[in-house]
């Protein structure tokens, strides 16, 4: 079941709507009530141990990652009862997915803009041993001063 707006989560964040939600939880927007800043907060449901375990993993891995093209982590945490929750910066704007749904083909130079981005983002990924597995529009953020994020660990796994 979806978080309410208004719900405060560790007496730090406020969520403020749903970004987004499927069978293993949801995303957030939410504010970090300390540094009045937005943050998207990922929510896992799934209470038994082994999807508990790879939530967990998946927070220790973004915690340490550190890019332009990639959101960081900001917080772990679990509510008792509830479920796991992972606080990252929050990116405005729109997946790439959506943008093409909108306008269609892009013009080259933009589009190879983009990707040179996304592709920067997986080389680092890469050189530190992780698979991101889920590259997609949807999972390409738009700010609207046009810098690019590639999103959704929520696949990754470490080459091993």
């Amino acid at each position: 079941m979806a978080l309410d707006t208004g719900t405060l989560l560790q007496d730090r964040y406020r969520v403020d709507g749903l970004l987004g939600q499927g069978g293993m939880g949801a995303v957030y927007r939410a504010t970090d009530l300390r540094f009045g800043a937005p943050v998207a907060l990922k929510e896992n449901r799934l209470a038994g141990p082994e999807s508990q375990k790879q939530f967990s993993r998946e927070a220790g891995l973004l915690y340490r990652l550190r890019h332009p093209n990639l959101p960081r982590v900001i917080d772990h945490f679990t509510v008792p009862g509830q479920g796991q929750y992972l606080v990252m910066d929050y990116i405005e704007g729109e997946d790439l997915g959506q943008i093409l749904h909108r306008h269609g083909r892009l013009p080259e130079a933009r589009a190879l803009d983009w990707i040179d981005r996304v592709l920067a983002a997986l080389d680092y990924l890469h050189a530190q041993q992780i698979i991101h597995r889920d590259v997609k529009p949807s999972n390409i953020k738009i700010t609207p001063g046009g810098d690019v994020f590639l999103v959704d660990f929520g696949l990754a796994k470490v080459h091993d």
